[in-house]
């Protein structure tokens, strides 16, 4: 019988420096939520109303995320540094690291951080820097940084991989600078384990046709949402020299509405440590993402065929609602509820590991989160 949570490979002997081991120590694992985290019935969740889902969320494990404290008077570049040697030796290892104590001090000390980190920040496609691109809504900050989620602060963004809009980065990280007054947690998903769970005939079928993943912005002089001028570029043709030169097939609607679509395998091979993954946003790509869940979105009629993103098999098949069920039920049973501090960086090995955004409550000031992502 399989585990719960998958096995994290054997650490090899580690070469950090000794700055980096001085003044980044092991820290406390994650401490459980103050009260239980609801998914099963949650409100604004997408297919919260699922009775397959787990009533709670899991508490941190020991090590996942693994926490390391910051101990030490370094200045912000000096940090990234030693930060960059960490991720280097240990986060293909534990797929999430969470790091406190760092001093930085807003968005913009964010941004020099993970300049500093030395990730490549932008995808070499132009119009996908600092994932310009993805279907959600989110504002540049700087060169280095977006805010996480300008989306309606009572919807949870399910865990997920950023995936082909954004270039399929291999690093996640989130800064958080003020922490929601209620929940707000960050869901942090084990890819691993997902994997290790999900029905071979579901995996075997998916690797046999791949998955469509269709998007849709509205024109801007119809948008209730995201249109095409705003999250992708200004012009058609900017747009259509874009979805070209990635591939993608695409359909001007009569009212100057923009669909694009393209197939993705949902198994790769992670490009460190040679093991399959199940790397793509299957579920999270769904309509149902938004489709009764999200506050713009719950009350559209039944008819309505106009949600911003969708995903079928790669043949173009709808997807049968028990898969899925299925691929949401194994991946919600391998979250680890991780409640945000004031400071708090965590960083995902996006192959290995799921991110995302519980909805968060009370009349207080908002929730205020960063994000940043590298390439290799």
């Amino acid at each position: 019988m399989l585990s719960r949570f998958a096995t994290v490979p054997a650490a090899r002997t580690r070469v950090l420096s000794s700055l980096a081991a001085a003044v980044l120590r092991p820290g406390s694992p994650v401490a459980p939520p103050a009260k239980p985290v609801q998914i099963r019935g949650r409100p604004f969740l997408p297919d919260g109303a699922n009775p397959r889902f787990p009533e709670f969320m899991a508490s941190a494990r020991e090590e996942f995320p693994k926490v390391f404290s910051a101990q030490g008077d370094l200045s912000i570049p000096e940090w990234g540094g030693v930060t960059r040697e960490l991720m280097d030796e240990y986060l293909h290892q534990y797929g999430v690291i969470l790091l406190r104590g760092l001093p930085l001090q807003g968005s913009a000390d964010f941004g020099l951080f993970m300049k500093a980190v030395g990730w490549r920040l932008k995808d070499k496609t132009a119009y996908l820097r600092a994932i310009q691109a993805r279907s959600m809504t989110s504002t540049v900050v700087n060169d280095a940084v977006r805010t996480a989620s300008d989306d309606h602060r009572n919807y949870t963004i399910e865990p997920h991989n950023e995936f082909h809009t954004v270039g399929c980065p291999r690093y996640i990280t989130l800064y958080c600078e003020t922490p929601a007054e209620e929940g707000g947690e960050w869901p942090t998903g084990d890819s691993r384990a997902i994997l290790a769970q999900l029905d071979p005939e579901v995996v075997a079928k998916f690797e046999r046709l791949g998955a469509r993943y269709t998007v849709f912005y509205e024109h801007k002089d119809n948008a209730f949402y995201n249109c095409w001028q705003g999250n992708v570029a200004p012009t058609k043709e900017a747009c259509e020299k874009y979805l070209k030169a990635l591939n993608y097939e695409f359909k001007w609607h009569e009212d100057g509405a923009l669909s694009y679509w393209q197939n993705f395998p949902a198994i790769r091979v992670h490009p460190k440590t040679g093991e399959r993954v199940w790397f793509n946003q299957i579920h999270a790509h769904h309509e149902t993402f938004y489709k009764g869940a999200h506050p713009l979105f719950v009350d559209k009629p039944a008819e309505f065929d106009r949600y911003p993103v969708h995903t079928t098999y790669g043949d173009g098949t709808p997807m049968e609602r028990e898969v899925l069920d299925h691929i949401r039920e194994v991946i919600w049973k391998n979250c680890v509820a991780v409640p945000t501090q004031a400071g708090d960086v965590i960083v995902y090995d996006n192959w290995l590991a799921k991110h995302g955004r519980m909805g968060s409550f009370g009349d207080g000031p908002a929730r205020k989160v960063y994000v940043s992502v590298g390439f290799d």
